[in-house]
């Protein structure tokens, strides 16, 4: 038999054979379901890492929405009660409140001597009176709010008016150990009357 008809001979019994394998209906090869199962696997984790980071990019969205709303009601609330203070003790041009040392104002919703401090509880800003303490920026969602640099200018000094509260409200993390702040600003308010 010559080298030709060998060739014939052994690619007919090749392409039976072919025909005969592509013509099983009785299941996939081996090789066929590892790239199918490895197909699936990498699809799975490419799912699964656009799902984890779409969630924390949502947290964290959500988280400074809270504090910003937390800072605007903080704010408010501040802001009304130094504004329509009836009176602020004291006999210093300019009185500042640190450590220790809060500047004490009768305030028009308790009629009383009060002062805005941040809680030692953790609960946010509150009015310290003799009658009690009332939170004014409650704590939320795992933030708080904290004020400081509060000053009040009993008369005008460089650009600030007599009559004058100046302070900083933050809020930050309810847990003592984190140090971020998620928000924050600092305000000017004049009392009314003075």
């Amino acid at each position: 038999m010559s080298n030709v008809a060998t060739y014939q001979s052994s690619y007919r019994r090749f392409a039976l054979r072919l025909h005969a394998r592509l013509r099983d209906t009785r299941g996939f090869m081996l090789a066929e379901q590892l790239v199918s199962v490895i197909f699936i696997g990498l699809l799975g984790i490419i799912v699964a890492a656009g799902i984890g980071a779409a969630m924390s990019v949502y947290a964290n969205i959500t988280r400074q929405t809270q504090a910003d709303q937390m800072l605007s009601q903080a704010v408010a609330r501040v802001s009304d009660e130094f504004s329509y203070a009836l009176s602020v003790e004291g006999n210093n041009d300019i009185e500042r409140q640190s450590g220790g040392n809060e500047i004490y104002f009768v305030s028009a919703t308790l009629h009383e001597p009060c002062a805005l401090i941040n809680s030692e509880f953790g609960r946010g800003i509150e009015l310290a009176a003799n009658s009690g303490y009332s939170n004014l920026a409650p704590t939320q969602h795992g933030l708080k709010a904290v004020i400081s640099e509060l000053v009040y200018y009993r008369k005008a000094k460089d650009n600030i008016s007599a009559g004058t509260w100046t302070f900083r409200i933050q809020i930050v993390p309810e847990n003592a150990t984190e140090t971020t702040v998620y928000a924050e600003t600092t305000m000017t308010v004049k009392r009314i009357g003075s």
